[in-house]
């Protein structure tokens, strides 16, 4: 009867635990409502010494610096692209849905039905008016 209810508890608790564990991992994964502050093309600096008609040719970079707002926080996430192509979404005041992960911030993009990955770049917190006048 002991070892019955002892195991009863061990279950029970095994089962609490999951189901909270389960449960920060599902608002982890939901989408926030934020909004698209700026959008810079990011230029690479090339590191060659030397006379500039020499230098090596570079590969094309298309990417760019896209600031997002939410709350008030701005992060600052690099999208890339093969083709020189920047989504309709990532303009000036535009709201997205993005969701956040240690230094990754995914954005969904509706026209295609996908999400598209950016390394956050920089984060900065808006602070007193900057804050409540943004919101």
């Amino acid at each position: 009867m002991k070892k019955t209810l002892m195991l009863s508890g061990l279950i029970v608790s095994a089962l609490l635990v999951y189901l909270h564990a389960d449960t920060k991992r599902e608002s982890k994964d939901q989408y926030q409502t934020a909004t698209v502050v700026s959008v810079d093309k990011h230029v690479s600096e090339s590191n060659y010494v030397g006379s500039p008609s020499d230098a090596p040719l570079q590969a094309e970079d298309y990417s760019y610096d896209i600031g997002i707002r939410w709350n008030c926080n701005v992060y600052i996430g690099r999208y890339e692209s093969a083709t020189d192509y920047l989504p309709s979404v990532f303009s000036p005041k535009h709201s997205v849905d993005m969701r956040l992960q240690k230094h990754v911030m995914y954005v969904s993009l509706p026209e295609s039905d996908r999400e598209v990955k950016m390394a956050i770049t920089s984060h900065h917190l808006l602070k007193g008016d900057q804050c409540a006048a943004n919101d």
